[in-house]
């Protein structure tokens, strides 16, 4: 018969102890590698900060890493630019109770566009209109029911509230930026940074990073008649910028 290979139970522990080890290695530098990819596209940007007034009537919803805003539009109807990262949405929730609302006073959704993080509290308003541009719908309709499809340019009424949407393809093919209240809602087509500039997408993130910074170039040169009407420029992985000089200056880059 021959020698066998079983392992004394010693040297089984020491054998499980290795893999372990191993294994933790493993997930550290997994982690790391996470970490630093987010400190990449992240890191310089401006912190968010909940419940910040960007103009009157119009508050900045942080949930988690990603901002949503509310937008008053009648007396005790709002309307939201995005709905957050939390199916629960217990930010948005939470803001509105502030304000001693219910999800039933949001009149109307305007999405930037159609990743997850932006549509994942849409269901917990469905008596809201939901308006995106035509072009994202491919990356919206599985998840969130448009009712309002929107065309560059057009403007929209909700209540004595105003909004006028930008196509800014870039990010994703039908990415929006939306001006109403004096802010203009970026979503994640551009972002604050700390030193007070404009950047525009992530690169990591985005469908076409060459489309979207001639987006913005395109968006500054539309808007820069209109210069007086833009008090805020507002992103929703970072804080925001004041005036649209910041766009017309990476514009001018």
């Amino acid at each position: 018969m021959g020698a066998s290979t079983v392992g004394t139970p010693e040297e089984e522990v020491t054998g499980m102890k290795r893999a372990l080890k191993w294994l933790a290695v493993v997930v550290l530098v997994l982690a790391l590698a996470v970490g630093a990819v987010f400190y990449v596209a992240f890191g310089r940007n401006r912190p968010i900060v909940d419940g910040q007034v960007l103009t009157p009537g119009v508050e900045t919803v942080k949930d988690g890493f990603v901002s949503a805003f509310l937008l008053e539009a009648a007396p005790g109807k709002v309307a939201l630019i995005d709905c957050g990262n939390d199916k629960q949405g217990q930010a948005l929730l939470a803001a509105l109770q502030r304000r001693g609302l219910s999800p039933s006073s949001v009149m109307a959704i305007f999405l930037t566009h159609g990743h997850k993080d932006h549509l994942a509290g849409c269901g917990l308003f469905p008596d809201a209109q939901v308006y995106a541009l035509e072009e994202e719908l491919p990356l919206i309709a599985d998840k969130v029911r448009v009712t309002h499809p929107l065309r560059d340019g057009e403007v929209t009424g909700v209540g004595l509230l105003r909004v006028e949407a930008f196509a800014t393809p870039g990010h994703t093919p039908g990415s929006a930026v939306y001006l109403a209240g004096g802010v203009l809602f970026f979503g994640d087509s551009a972002a604050g940074s700390k030193d007070g500039t404009l950047m525009p997408a992530v690169r990591l993130f985005s469908q076409g990073p060459g489309q979207n910074a001639a987006s913005l170039r395109a968006l500054a040169a539309r808007l820069q008649p209109r210069a007086q009407e833009v008090r805020v420029l507002a992103f929703a992985h970072s804080g925001p910028l004041n005036g649209l000089q910041p766009l017309t200056s990476f514009a001018a880059q």
